[in-house]
């Protein structure tokens, strides 16, 4: 029964990757209603990181993944894992998010957050080139309920 229930979830993820766009992360615009489905998935994937030893060991989200100077190889390598990892398909499938949009949101996320504690502490003097201001707001008006969902992900 597990079986046929994992091979329905699966069918419901595209399985083709679909390849990101030169400035799809960074024109990207973080949204309250993405963010809801979001969290839900990351509460998710978490729980089901959190039972698998394998993640231990090689968990999603490195620094590699998060700070990386190529931000479309990491997003690809990022929404691949997603993808192929049988374990997160149901997270997505309850989520009603795609692995894409995920690792999307994910990043755009991540950078808001860096940029916003940059900005905060008086390091940056404005919002870096690549990461949008309406991203750093977002990350501001929802400080608590993102670092409960980035939390869940193993991302402190």
């Amino acid at each position: 029964m597990r079986i046929a229930v994992a091979v329905v979830l699966l069918a419901a993820v595209p399985s083709a990757q679909t390849e990101f766009g030169a400035t799809e992360i960074s024109n990207y615009r973080l949204d309250a209603a993405v963010f809801t489905r979001f969290d839900r998935a990351s509460r998710l994937i978490g729980a089901a990181t959190r039972a698998d030893a394998r993640f231990d060991r090689d968990p999603l989200f490195t620094k590699e993944i998060l700070l990386s100077d190529d931000v479309l190889a990491a997003a690809m390598a990022l929404e691949a894992r997603l993808r192929n990892e049988p374990a997160l398909a149901g997270a997505f499938f309850a989520a009603d998010l795609t692995p894409h949009e995920y690792t999307k949101f994910a990043l755009a996320l991540a950078a808001a957050r860096l940029a916003h504690g940059f900005v905060k502490s008086g390091v940056l003097r404005r919002v870096p080139e690549g990461v949008h201001a309406d991203n750093v707001n977002f990350v501001e008006a929802h400080l608590a309920e993102i670092a409960a969902a980035m939390k869940e992900i193993g991302v402190d």
